[in-house]
């Protein structure tokens, strides 16, 4: 059996971490009406003035976080992320920085076999509501997210069983390999909820989960800003940096801003001119790599039918135009979906690099002529979707753009109704998950079901190795005929930033791919 707490050392040692600072620029003031807003709702100013917080010392301080993300309910699988999710809840497993290394976290140790993954629970853990954590609660969840219609439900359906073996062992039984399963239940839709909480069928407002922090119902305002304050009975006090922690809400980044300058929110969201902005007014700015994103063809079978043409699609988009125009220049361009370090990264392959002179000669080669397609985005994204439009007008394609809200493009995007897209389709967890994501005939990145047997032999001798170095060829197989057909490009980091005043808080870390939160419980609120 293989010590996946070795894999991860290994993987470590062949990484170097990434990290990005903002550049500066411009100023502002607060509006008058959210000056009054936020301080209605933000407490007292002896709550936000602590002591320097050292790590190891345990909670205390407030730390006050101003989002454009709207809080809902407490259901981590209805979510995009986990803003608000990750303040009550745990997974079996933590991930570091990277975005891919695993960390104990209620699972103290996992060992995985091709058929068979074994977790040893920690002990002495409690939910919120008193109920002990143990297998049964696992079962209970695990249960649950597989038997729930989500975009997560296939993430488990390699499972066989899943068997609580006493109190703090859980075996879980596969009806196939599935290299990417252990890595997917450490994200947050694999959260650990309350079995007496899903009993009585209230965890979506109650959000019982074994987290640092317990949900302050009393304390939050539905709309506009939700609360969390130490939970006292959490197994590992002295790692939680903030004793309690205040999410406002606000659409508007320059809002958001303005409130970090007044001192109302200790660390904002922030867009990068206002990064540039905070450095220059003595606040502090940071980004990071949140989510990869690329050109996501749905429809292979008409319009993306041809090869040439999706080669030449590919070539007339220019990522750098994105990175300059949306993000400030932050962020890295990639030649292939797998990055390095992981199984499947090929390094012989070299992408579809921005050629237009290329892409004109493809598009020749198909007989010219004019061609049309929709590309639906989202409002919130319009630069992108208007540079992608204008790439595809210099190669004669004509791109109408459909710029529906977020919470319309959510609940559209995959219908099979689009033939394309431009995000992220999920997270870096390697190339299994890859492709079950985006080529299986039941992803939900292939809404229209189509098959691509070349990927899925690849694949499949992937799940059926014997050897790391057997199942690295064969994803890097994988790898290679999806760069040759085509069948995905144009990759690109979508940097996530940051602006906080390191007079209240310091140690803002994220976690590449876990887009629009950091890890608060390494947050240090400061005198």
């Amino acid at each position: 059996m293989t010590d996946n707490r070795v894999r991860a050392r290994e993987r470590r040692a062949r990484r170097s971490p990434r990290s990005r600072t903002a550049r500066t620029a411009g100023g502002a003031l607060l509006a008058t009406a959210l000056t009054v807003t936020l301080a209605a709702c933000s407490g007292t100013a002896d709550e936000g003035a602590t002591n320097t917080k050292k790590a190891g010392s345990g909670p205390s301080g407030t730390l006050r976080f101003g989002t454009n993300q709207q809080f809902s309910d407490w259901d981590p699988v209805t979510k995009q992320n986990s803003t608000f999710t990750s303040l009550v809840y745990e997974s079996l497993l933590g991930i570091a920085p990277d975005g891919f290394t695993l960390k104990p976290q209620l699972a103290t140790e996992w060992k995985q076999t091709p058929l068979r993954v074994d977790f040893t629970l920690r002990s002495g853990v409690l939910f919120h509501d008193g109920t002990p954590f143990n297998a049964e609660a696992v079962v209970k969840n695990l249960e649950r997210v597989k038997s729930t219609p989500s975009q997560y439900r296939n993430q488990l359906s390699a499972i066989k069983s899943i068997t609580a073996v006493d109190d703090t062992h859980v075996r879980i039984d596969l009806l196939k390999p599935s290299p990417s399963l252990v890595n997917n239940l450490a994200r947050f839709a694999m959260y650990m909820i309350s079995p007496k909480s899903l009993e009585a069928g209230d965890w979506k407002t109650t959000g019982v989960g074994t987290g640092p922090w317990k949900f302050d119902a009393k304390a939050s305002t539905k709309g506009l800003r939700t609360v969390v304050t130490a939970f006292d009975k959490y197994y590992d006090k002295k790692s939680v940096g903030p004793a309690r922690i205040e999410v406002t809400q606000i659409n508007d980044p320059d809002s958001l801003y303005n409130a970090l300058s007044a001192g109302q929110l200790d660390v904002v969201w922030a867009s990068p001119p206002l990064a540039e902005r905070a450095e220059k007014e003595g606040f502090k700015s940071l980004s990071f790599p949140s989510v990869l994103w690329h050109l996501q063809m749905y429809d292979t079978k008409t319009v993306f039918k041809d090869k040439k043409f999706r080669q030449a699609v590919c070539h007339a988009m220019n990522p750098q135009d994105y990175l300059d125009a949306a993000l400030g220049g932050k962020g890295k361009i990639m030649n292939q979906r797998i990055p390095e370090g992981q199984p499947g990264h090929n390094p012989s392959l070299k992408g579809y690099p921005h050629d237009l002179a290329k892409a004109k000669k493809l598009m020749s080669e198909l007989g010219g002529g004019k061609r049309s397609f929709t590309l639906i985005s989202y409002d919130s994204q319009r630069t992108v979707a208007e540079l992608f439009r204008s790439h595809m007008a210099k190669v004669g394609v004509d791109v109408k753009l459909e710029l529906p809200n977020f919470a319309q493009f959510l609940s559209t995007f995959q219908s099979g109704e689009y033939p394309a897209s431009i995000l992220s389709d999920g997270s870096r967890s390697g190339a299994d998950d890859y492709y079950n994501r985006k080529f299986a005939p039941d992803a939900a990145g292939n809404p229209l079901r189509i098959p691509y047997p070349q990927v899925a032999a690849a694949a499949a001798e992937g799940l059926a190795a014997k050897t790391p170095q057997a199942q690295d060829a064969a994803w890097q197989k994988m790898s290679k005929i999806i760069d040759e057909e085509a069948l995905d490009c144009a990759y690109f980091d979508y940097s996530g930033f940051w602006a906080y005043n390191p007079k209240k808080i310091q140690n803002i870390v994220s976690t590449t791919g876990d887009v629009a939160v950091f890890r608060y419980k390494e947050a240090r609120p400061q005198g």
